[in-house]
């Protein structure tokens, strides 16, 4: 076995490793919170001692930075997602259509109540809430490009601050809804796929119109 074969069956040990540890804390956090879940706790349902899990982790701070991390990628395939379905350009379009998606996806979210639970943590404590701020400002940045593509495409142009208000009500909904999913968990998401889809493109058409009437005043 050659020395590059060998790092790269480390490697993948090591990420089988950390992941094996992530869900275990998922599944800790989810049952005990934060502050309830042990560093034990979390190896006992790993199966390994605390002193590997500190090979991988420096402590809970950093667990939950690994969980936050593979939220936002799970939300950066949403835009990934979104491109491929637009073969015809017309990304603002392929975003009210992958409302479906959504709907379905936070049907089947069962780590809503472990976000709100990091969120909470991000509160009380400044290394989380600049992990939590980190990712938000990652995950806010790929939607304004996102957007701003399908505004181009519509030969409109918005600037960053005519974006900032519809795009952050546009996170307050869908990130609301994981809060009445806690507290009314009866309630179905594929009824409001309706009003979503109405919501989704209000918000669109407005920034369409605030970007239309920029270039109508810059021409007189």
């Amino acid at each position: 076995m050659n020395t590059q074969t060998y790092a790269q069956q480390e490697q993948s040990r090591a990420e089988a490793r950390k992941a094996q540890v992530l869900n275990a804390a998922t599944e800790c956090f989810r049952r005990q919170g934060f502050h309830g879940a042990s560093m034990a706790q979390i190896s006992k349902a790993a199966g390994m001692s605390v002193g590997h899990i500190y090979h991988y982790f420096e402590n809970k701070e950093a667990i939950i930075a690994a969980i936050v991390e593979r939220d936002l990628l799970n939300l950066l395939t949403i835009t990934q997602r979104i491109r491929s379905a637009s073969a015809d350009g017309d990304i603002l379009r392929a975003m009210v259509d992958d409302i479906q998606h959504c709907t379905e996806e936070l049907n089947n979210d069962q780590d809503a109540p472990l976000m709100l639970e990091i969120v909470s943590e991000a509160a009380r404590n400044p290394d989380v809430a600049t992990i939590v701020h980190t990712a938000d400002r990652t995950a806010r940045e790929r939607l304004v490009e996102l957007v701003r593509e399908g505004l181009q495409f519509r030969g409109v142009g918005c600037t960053d601050a005519q974006m900032e208000g519809p795009l952050e009500v546009l996170y307050a909904v869908f990130e609301g809804l994981t809060v009445r999913m806690i507290r009314n968990p009866d309630l179905d998401p594929q009824i409001l796929l309706p009003s979503l889809r109405s919501v989704l493109e209000h918000i669109l058409e407005e920034l369409i119109f605030k970007a239309a009437s920029k270039i109508t005043a810059a021409a007189v």
